[in-house]
């Protein structure tokens, strides 16, 4: 196997994580997946542990029920979010745009969006002459 050769991270799922770990406060790029336990299992609880990280790259909420996981992550401060599915999904669509809130950045590329960002608005006004 070539893997040792370069720079891999096996899929790691990590449990019992808290919110007072560094992992909960840090963008994470790689195949890690966080299972945090809510008090009370509390849809208000998750949404604030959530939200509380100065990232919001994307979000994922992964339910039994899925019109909860829907109302959970339209409430997530997160760029792209996905129900019962991780994010990668959202970002091999290119039709959607892609991006961030917080300090994951403030701009979309691909989708309408993207290419609005490739455009410069300009308003011109002429005075009417008959």
């Amino acid at each position: 196997s070539r893997l040792g050769e370069g720079q891999f991270y096996p899929p790691t799922v990590l449990c019992d994580v808290t919110e007072g770990m560094r992992i909960m406060k840090e963008e994470i790029f790689g195949p890690i997946m966080c299972i945090v336990r809510v008090p009370r299992n509390s849809d208000a609880e998750a949404v604030r542990i959530a939200n509380s990280c100065d990232f919001g790259l994307s979000s994922c909420c992964f339910s039994a029920s899925k019109s909860r996981a829907s109302r959970i992550i339209s409430r997530l401060e997160a760029g792209m979010g996905s129900v019962n599915d991780l994010e990668g999904t959202s970002y091999m669509s290119q039709s959607l745009p892609f991006g961030g809130v917080k300090h994951s950045g403030y701009d979309r590329f691909a989708g309408i969006e993207g290419l609005r960002g490739l455009c410069h608005v300009k308003s011109v006004v002429e005075d009417r002459v008959v």
